[in-house]
Parts: C-alpha cells; sequence; structure tokens
C-alpha cells in the first residue's frame, strides 16, 4: 500500500487517507516523478513530471531552480536515490509518495492518474530571453543564434516560439543535453561544437546572418564587436551576463568576465539600444540586461 511521507520520513498514512484529507496538498509544488519512462506512460500523477532517477544527474538543466521545493513519486528504492542525488544538489524535499496505487478507488485514479508521456517543462529561459519573447514581435522568418549555449535552455524556449537556432559551445556533453532535450520536447536545435574564443572567425567564415544573436552568462571581450557582422538588418543583439560587483557576491570574481556600467551600449551603440537594465540575481549578483536592434544599412 503506497505511503505519502514528508522529508524527514514520518509518516502521514496510507493514499487512501491522503485522497480524504492531504492529497491535494501534494500538488502544491512540482511533482517529479522519479520512475523509468515506460512506467510513467502507463500512469502517473496528473501534473508530474518525469525524471528517472538514474538519469537526474545528467538532466539536472531541466529541473527548476534550487529555491523551488520539489514532492517525488516513485519506488522505495527509486525515492531513496533521487532523494539523496537532489538533496545533495541542495534541493528541499518537502513529500514523497510510494508508487503503489493499489488502495485507490476508481474514481480517486481518475482524479489524480493519467496515462501517456506529457512531462511538464519545470525550468524557465533567462529572464533576458523571456523579457524579449513577451516584448518583441518577430513576424516570419526567425532565424537565432546562441553563443555558449550550455545545455541550450534558452535555445529550446526560442525553438518553441518558433524560431530556427543555431547552438555554439565548445562542451559536446553540453551540446548532447540540448541534443537529448530537444528530442524529448519533439523540437529541432542545429547544434555546433566550436570553441569561441579559439575559432570564432570560423562562425565569420560562414557568411550566415541572423535575426538575433544571444548571449548569456558569457564574456568574451575580443569578439564583442565582431557580434554585429553576425546580426541582419533589423535583428537584435541579446545579451545579459554578469557586472562588475558580482564578485562581492560570488562567481565570477575576475574581471574579463565581469562587465562594466554602459560597457555593451557603448559597443552597440550604432544599435537602437532597446533594453539596458541593471537586474539583480535572487543572490543579489548584479546583471546587465540588454536588448537592440540592429539599423538597416543606409538608414538612420
Amino acid at each position: 500500500m503506497a505511503i505519502f511521507s514528508t522529508a524527514n520520513g514520518s509518516n502521514l498514512g496510507t493514499i487512501s487517507l491522503i485522497i480524504k484529507m492531504n492529497y491535494d496538498k501534494f500538488f502544491d509544488h512540482p511533482i517529479i516523478d522519479v520512475r523509468s519512462e515506460a512506467s510513467f506512460f502507463i500512469s502517473h500523477i496528473k501534473g508530474a513530471a518525469n525524471f528517472p532517477a538514474e538519469l537526474l544527474e545528467e538532466r539536472m538543466h531541466e529541473l527548476p531552480l534550487r529555491s523551488v521545493p520539489l514532492n517525488l513519486y516513485g519506488s522505495t528504492v527509486e525515492l531513496e536515490c533521487a532523494h539523496s542525488f537532489l538533496k545533495s544538489k541542495g534541493y528541499s524535499i518537502i513529500a514523497e509518495m510510494q508508487d503503489s496505487a493499489s488502495s485507490l478507488s476508481k474514481n480517486n485514479r481518475q482524479n489524480y492518474f493519467e496515462s501517456g508521456n506529457d512531462s511538464p517543462r519545470l525550468w524557465n529561459p533567462s529572464d533576458v530571453v523571456s523579457h524579449f519573447c513577451s516584448e518583441f514581435e518577430m513576424n516570419g522568418k526567425k532565424t537565432a543564434l546562441d553563443l555558449a549555449c550550455g545545455s541550450g535552455r534558452d535555445s529550446l524556449y526560442l525553438t518553441m516560439q518558433g524560431w530556427r537556432m543555431t547552438s555554439v559551445d565548445y562542451s559536446s556533453t553540453a551540446l548532447k543535453k540540448l541534443s537529448d532535450s530537444a528530442q524529448r520536447l519533439g523540437l529541432c536545435v542545429e547544434t555546433l561544437e566550436l570553441d569561441i574564443e579559439k575559432d570564432f572567425d570560423k562562425l565569420i567564415s560562414r557568411e550566415q546572418s541572423f535575426d538575433a544573436v544571444l548571449v548569456v552568462r558569457y564574456l568574451h571581450r575580443p569578439i564583442l564587436h565582431a557580434l554585429s557582422s553576425l546580426i541582419a538588418d533589423s535583428g537584435y543583439i541579446i545579451y545579459q551576463t554578469f557586472m562588475r560587483g558580482a564578485e562581492v557576491f560570488g562567481s565570477p570574481r575576475n574581471p574579463r568576465y565581469l562587465l562594466e556600467k554602459n560597457e555593451l551600449a557603448e559597443v552597440f551603440k550604432e544599435f537602437d539600444i532597446l533594453v539596458n537594465e541593471v537586474c539583480y540575481l535572487p543572490d543579489g549578483r548584479p546583471t546587465n540586461r540588454f536588448i537592440a536592434k540592429k539599423k538597416i544599412v543606409g538608414k538612420t
């Protein structure tokens, strides 16, 4: 019989008792179903996201922020494995439910369970990407270049909004995570393994321009002025990374990776600057949220 427990292990009762008294509260936080994909497909709690326990480490980038408390659902062994891993990564586990629905009435199963492979997105794009998509309209063909994309949440999000993405990073591991995530979401993203700091000229030599170039949490000053050549007329530079002052709160501490005030505005002074704001992360680190639009050649 299924057991519903708090994170410290104290049993609150069988699942039938939860249905009556506490079960709805299980939906107050994201539910991570740590069973296999096959088990999830057969039956799972409505709204749960499937992260098989053995794949949690390689799918960390798909989890919500560590500040978001989680609930877990799975077998005893899977719960123990997932709980230990997530706690080691700084997550708070509010409650766990063992995988056994034998005590559920048919009516309760219909109310709380469903089948299929729908697994909701728990992550969000970067602040600057979310702001861009909500505030600026792009009609027709939309191509974008995501530089130093990492595991690619911003690339995935823009693809969901109809953009055709080229995502660049030096790490084959990060790009594989991006490709795997795209496959799970039924998306297509072009990836390019390239060391931007050594081989940026290879991007230039492709003679391809984009409707937007995106850079988040990355700074390599030698390429800043060259980014304009990758942006089509009326295209956008979308940038957000750490500013001087972030070193007080943590990394990065090297000035090479910290923007000065209005540095991006100076680099892209020939663009129409649409957003140039200082935004603070929850931990206090300042970032520059910057969006500018390239002017059409010959027009002022």
